[in-house]
């Protein structure tokens, strides 16, 4: 990663990866590509359970081809639905509240997909609703925001001003760059017990 500058996907990567062990309960809302689905099952091992969201047949679809390659398949469960279908899906599951150690989200299109079927503002903020009431203490959810892109600005700062309300046992971080133009962004938010 020398001389790249650190994109918001890494920060999400660098505050989960020690924070979760072998045998966690992790979701990736929004797999798109599969890169944080592998990531997720590298750091939960092969007895740890990681559940993948999609609404779009190709992302999960390159989703498995990459878990494939990477020799992770097992762990790892891929549903075809959208983000907001989290809680019932994972109840369904036998995955209770507060259960899961990690949630990320990737918010915006499916990169190399249709560039016209992006996350939407109000199925992300029941999304987000859910993922709080499915988050173990200690738990982290993050979230990478894309303002860049048609109703991106308007689902980052509906996702802020969200996190600005939120109250005990949560606390939610928010890091930007501060010299580029409509640069992604990244929040996280712990349960702290």
């Amino acid at each position: 990663m020398k001389n790249k500058p650190l994109r918001v996907t890494d920060l999400a990567w660098e505050f989960l990866r020690p924070m979760l062990n072998p045998g966690d309960i992790v979701v990736d809302a929004t797999a798109g590509t599969g890169q944080d689905t592998v990531f997720l099952c590298q750091c939960v091992g092969e007895t740890g359970r990681v559940f993948a969201f999609d609404i779009q047949a190709a992302a999960l679809q390159q989703t498995k081809d990459n878990l494939e390659k990477s020799g992770y398949t097992d762990q790892v469960t891929l549903i075809h639905q959208s983000h907001d279908f989290m809680v019932p899906a994972l109840k369904a599951a036998a995955v209770g509240e507060q259960a899961v150690k990690a949630i990320m989200f990737n918010l915006g299109y499916f990169p190399g997909g249709d560039q016209t079927i992006t996350t939407q503002v109000e199925t992300t903020m029941v999304a987000l609703n859910g993922a709080l009431s499915l988050l173990a203490s200690g738990g982290l959810i993050t979230i990478c925001l894309y303002p860049g892109h048609p109703g991106g600005f308007e689902e980052a700062q509906a996702v802020i001003r969200w996190c600005e309300t939120l109250e005990a046992p949560f606390v939610a971080h928010h890091f930007r760059t501060l010299n580029r133009k409509s640069p992604p962004t990244f929040v996280m938010i712990q349960r702290t017990r």
